[in-house]
């Protein structure tokens, strides 16, 4: 995950509170729905955007605008990377509704929608790749050794015991064999990478 840029976007709510949203007003436009979960890059976006028209000058809202609109322009067909592109802009999301919010540039998201927000990191920090059994007693045996390495890290409440923990699956070889291995192995390893992720950002 482009996990700098939320550092960019946590910044976006600690403009001047004396700030005003400009002048006018604009046509209500559709709310974007997270039937396809690409839509927490377009509720990202309209929050950014809400941000821009109060802090015009802040050119880290052009460059988190832009941000989206690559992982959009680029978010695969496939429902397991297109999630993982979504997940992404919903960490950013989330990164914003946490910041202190300016009292003249309210954050436009909805009770609804940040429930939604909150249910879909929580099943991603959540999600755990399953040890397949493929019959190859060798690769069996280090599936299950990720697994438990794995599980350890998931289990860390700090940084520091993730990183210990995703030290010892570094030294873990990628089990041979048939591609479900490699596949669950590559699994298993994204996994720490969620966990981690929580521990740093925390859940909404």
């Amino acid at each position: 995950m482009k996990l700098g840029l939320v550092a960019v976007v946590l910044a976006l709510g600690c403009g001047s509170k004396d700030s005003a949203p400009s002048a006018g007003s604009a046509a209500p436009v559709a709310r974007p729905t997270v039937t396809d979960p690409i839509g927490f890059c377009a509720r990202a976006r309209n929050v950014m955007t809400g941000r821009r028209k109060c802090f015009p000058e802040d050119t880290s809202i052009k460059m988190g605008l832009d941000s989206i609109a690559e992982l959009e322009a680029g978010a695969p067909a496939e429902p397991g990377p297109r999630r993982k592109v979504a997940a992404e802009c919903a960490v950013m999301l989330d990164g914003m509704t946490r910041a202190e919010q300016p009292k003249n540039c309210p954050l436009d998201v909805t009770d609804a929608e940040r429930k939604e927000l909150a249910d879909f990191l929580g099943a991603w920090y959540a999600q755990r790749t399953a040890a397949v059994v493929t019959g190859n007693a060798d690769a069996d045996a280090a599936l299950t050794r990720l697994a438990a390495l794995r599980d350890e890290a998931c289990a860390c409440k700090d940084l520091a015991c993730a990183h210990a923990a995703s030290a010892k699956i570094d030294k873990e070889t990628t089990p041979l064999g048939s591609d479900a291995a490699r596949s669950a192995a590559s699994g298993m390893r994204d996994d720490v990478t969620r966990c981690r992720q929580k521990l740093t950002y925390g859940t909404p």
